[in-house]
């Protein structure tokens, strides 16, 4: 899933309101926005935009990168590019999957498919996606996990020229569950001993819909998709960062803030009358490495082995593949 836009901004910037927060909200997502100076607005922004990249493997967990992969002319390595397509198509399936079973055990909880006719139609969308039983149980289980907050654990580890990983796992007991995860890492030059909190910082994400028309303009041309009125909402609602994100099927809006104002920031949008599909807790990066394909790979195994255990719900890398 690729980011296509990032929009940055202060968050001291000096705001003259004459009007409520919810009816500015209201008269920026109505796109009348030649209407702020009638209402003493005064909005000035220091805004850059930066193109990235990431590439998620299954259920969110991904491996931050600035570059695309290229396939040489050997035969072997051509046969590893198209693995690696494949895979990546598989990862943006889970991912979607996963997106999806949150919102529809959101409307309702039961995780029978014959009782729960929304479920059993995303398990029957899976599985045309050649998304096999295991992957889709194991999304399912996690999802549910995700409901008790009381027992989900990050655990950080720290591997070779300080690169970082950090799990979230459903762990009723963490240090059984720690003992279980340095098996797997520590296979691959991993440490759950040697902190890494420094090379990552915890975030929360709200998502919410575009309309129609911002749906065609963000197909048409992500690269140049107009952000400035999210930037605005952002500020207003207790945002962040703001950008254009794109889930394999479609694009939407996506804010990021303090991992305490998931509540605040999405109350906000809902109250603004946006469509919130998505908020929780995530792991970004303050650091990033540049490693060797070699490397690339190493962790491409050890996330196939995290994927297996059903108690993980997320992870994350801060590693980039050199070009």
């Amino acid at each position: 899933m690729s980011s296509r836009c990032l929009a940055s901004f202060h968050r001291s910037t000096i705001m003259k309101l004459h009007v409520s927060s919810n009816s500015f909200l209201q008269l920026l997502k109505a796109g009348d926005l030649s209407q702020r100076m009638m209402h003493g607005i005064n909005l000035p922004l220091n805004v850059f935009s930066q193109k990235s990249q990431t590439f998620r493997l299954a259920f969110d967990k991904q491996i931050n990168t600035s570059s695309s992969l290229e396939a040489g002319h050997s035969k072997w390595q051509n046969i590893k590019h198209i693995k690696a397509a494949v895979d990546r198509e598989r990862g943006e399936k889970s991912n979607l999957l996963a997106h999806r079973i949150q919102l529809v055990l959101e409307r309702n909880p039961d995780t029978d498919p014959k009782q729960n006719t929304e479920l059993a139609n995303l398990i029957k969308w899976a599985r045309s996606n050649n998304l096999t039983n295991d992957v889709i149980n194991n999304t399912i289980d996690r999802q549910m996990k995700r409901r008790d907050p009381s027992s989900i654990t990050f655990f950080a580890g720290r591997g070779p020229s300080n690169t970082g990983i950090i799990i979230e796992c459903f762990s009723p007991k963490p240090l059984h569950t720690k003992g279980i995860l340095q098996s797997y890492v520590k296979k691959h030059g991993f440490s759950l001993h040697t902190p890494a909190d420094d090379l990552f910082e915890h975030k929360g994400v709200v998502e919410v819909d575009l309309s129609e028309e911002e749906l065609v303009a963000a197909n048409a041309d992500p690269d140049n998709f107009p952000l400035d009125k999210y930037v605005e909402v952002a500020i207003v609602v207790g945002a962040e960062d703001v950008k254009l994100e794109h889930d394999g099927e479609k694009p939407y809006i996506q804010f990021l803030c303090g991992p305490f104002d998931i509540s605040k920031v999405s109350r906000n949008l809902n109250d603004a009358g946006f469509n919130v599909t998505r908020s929780e807790r995530t792991c970004i990066p303050t650091v990033t490495v540049t490693v060797t394909q070699e490397f690339i790979e190493n962790v491409n195994k050890l996330a196939e082995k995290l994927d297996g255990n059903s108690d993980v719900i997320k992870y994350h890398f801060n590693v980039v593949p050199e070009s």
